[in-house]
């Protein structure tokens, strides 16, 4: 029992039974504890009882030869216990310091794997750093909702990463071309060179060759946070996962400036139109991309079923594939087709995504080439 006041049970024995008793010498308490024949007893035993005088338990009477006799156990007892509960508060003491040293060190060692990024301007900043440190390829999930401002100086980061070298290639949500005027943005910035296709976004985000992720640091995503992430085993797996969906998805264009496979191909109309009619888009969506009139597009989607011998929808986005108007390799895969209408992703300036709120608005077409991908 007394063990948890760090008494061996030796010591325990030998304090007990001077409780019970008077006085003793060593030498009777090995005699009447039956260790009288025991010479490595009775020095145990003397041991002991030193040991249990320094405690406060026994004390040691004048006169020769020694005896002990045992302190009241209220007051010695109660000593000792005081001082193991003082002990324990210091050990408690230490433990908390030790406990926030320890969540110090790993803090440091997360903020080395995980930065949150607060403010535009900040998170303009890192954007632009962040696309800067690619040494091969950009790789980025872009859907709405878009900031109200798109800053031009991003657009001139991609252009010279471009330029250098760095691809870039980038998977459009499917609502993107539901923005008025985002065709012509995704066409430039084709044109200068990035890779686009068209799915349904799992997340909206930003990777920086395979070292480094950018995504909202909230759900729904806001403007003003953005969380950039080093840890090589999010970053793979984030990786993983634009893979995938940039194997289904569908190219916005052959390739910049490659000639449609077969000779009699659709015309330069009917090349805008196509990507636009097999993602999906109404005639009053695919109208307000090419910025022509309801009745214009009813017309020339009329024509072009008709160029195609076909009565549905479906059926000339077959016959296009047929006759090599798109590669089959062009269109997603049966699911990719089906909106999750949940996807977050980086939006086309800041870091990993800058959705605005609902009375916010978007930003409009830039006209020139590059995609902010910065996050």
């Amino acid at each position: 029992m007394l063990q948890v006041l760090g008494l061996t049970s030796a010591e325990q024995e030998i304090y007990e039974h001077l409780v019970r008793g008077s006085a003793m010498t060593s030498e009777e308490v090995d005699d009447s504890l039956g260790r009288g024949s025991d010479r490595g007893g009775r020095l145990d035993s003397a041991r002991t009882l030193v040991r249990l005088h320094e405690l406060g338990l026994v004390s040691r009477l004048p006169g020769e030869p020694v005896r002990w006799s045992a302190r009241p156990p209220g007051a010695a007892l109660e000593a000792l216990i005081g001082a193991h509960v003082r002990a324990l508060a210091d050990a408690s003491r230490h433990v908390a310091e030790l406990d926030s040293r320890f969540n110090q060190v790993t803090h440091q060692e997360a903020d080395e794997l995980v930065e949150v990024v607060h403010g535009r301007d900040a998170i303009l900043r890192r954007g632009a750093e962040a696309q800067r440190c690619a040494r091969e390829q950009i790789r980025a999930c872009d859907g709405p909702p878009y900031p109200a401002a798109d800053p031009a100086a991003l657009n001139d980061v991609e252009v010279d990463q471009l330029r250098q070298g760095i691809r870039y290639r980038i998977l459009y949500d499917r609502r993107s071309l539901e923005v008025p005027g985002r065709l012509a943005d995704l066409e430039a910035g084709i044109a200068a060179g990035e890779e686009a296709r068209l799915t349904d976004i799992p997340v909206k985000m930003t990777l920086i060759d395979d070292t480094l992720a950018v995504l909202p640091l909230h759900q729904p995503a806001d403007v003003e946070s953005r969380l950039i992430v080093h840890e090589p085993v999010l970053v793979s797996a984030l990786s993983a996962l634009f893979e995938i969906y940039w194997a289904r998805a569908l190219p916005l264009r052959s390739g910049p400036g490659q000639p449609y496979p077969s000779a009699a191909g659709p015309s330069a109309a009917e090349a805008r139109l196509l990507p636009l009619l097999v993602a999906g888009l109404t005639d009053q969506e695919i109208a307000g991309q090419l910025d022509i009139s309801d009745r214009t597009i009813r017309s020339r989607m009329h024509a072009l079923l008709d160029r195609l011998d076909a009565a549905t929808r479906f059926q000339a986005g077959f016959q296009a594939v047929a006759r090599g108007w798109l590669a089959t390799d062009d269109l997603p895969a049966p699911d990719a087709g089906q909106r999750s209408g949940a996807a977050l992703g980086p939006a086309r300036s800041g870091v990993a995504g800058d959705p605005v709120g609902p009375d916010e608005a978007v930003d409009p077409p830039r006209g020139g080439g590059g995609t902010d991908v910065a996050g």
